[in-house]
């Protein structure tokens, strides 16, 4: 019987800011071998933090702390290591009790990796917006 061997999955090793502002949020990140699969190909999980991640960020450039209520993804084209990518959040919905927020992850092509629908219930004003 083959032996499965699972290995450490990093989030936040490389990333870059590149837009952080109400409502929006741009960070861009290089696949790298902890963002792979046994496939070779970087692993849905990482995806999906990746944009919960940003999905939460948004929140934070509004002025509110918030957790997810409810999360949606769509896995459209596999990443590769070596691929940048480009991950993009918005608030379509700035409510008073929950934010709704879309979540994109681009490659270097411009070509849609992933889709994500947000919806975060807010905890609290940010006490501090450092």
């Amino acid at each position: 019987m083959k032996e499965f061997v699972t290995k450490e999955i990093r989030i936040f090793e490389n990333y870059e800011t590149q837009l952080f502002e109400y409502g929006k949020v741009i960070v861009s990140t290089q696949v790298v071998e902890s963002s792979l699969n046994y496939h070779a190909t970087a692993h849905g999980g990482y995806l999906f933090a990746l944009s919960d991640q940003i999905a939460g960020a948004v929140c934070v450039s509004t002025g509110y702390d918030a957790v997810t209520q409810q999360s949606n993804i769509n896995y459209l084209k596999a990443a590769v290591k070596g691929d940048v990518l480009t991950i993009e959040g918005t608030c379509i919905h700035d409510g008073r009790t929950s934010k709704v927020n879309e979540v994109t992850i681009r490659n270097q092509k411009g070509q849609l990796v992933t889709k994500a629908s947000f919806t975060m219930f807010i905890v609290g004003k940010r006490k501090d917006n450092n």
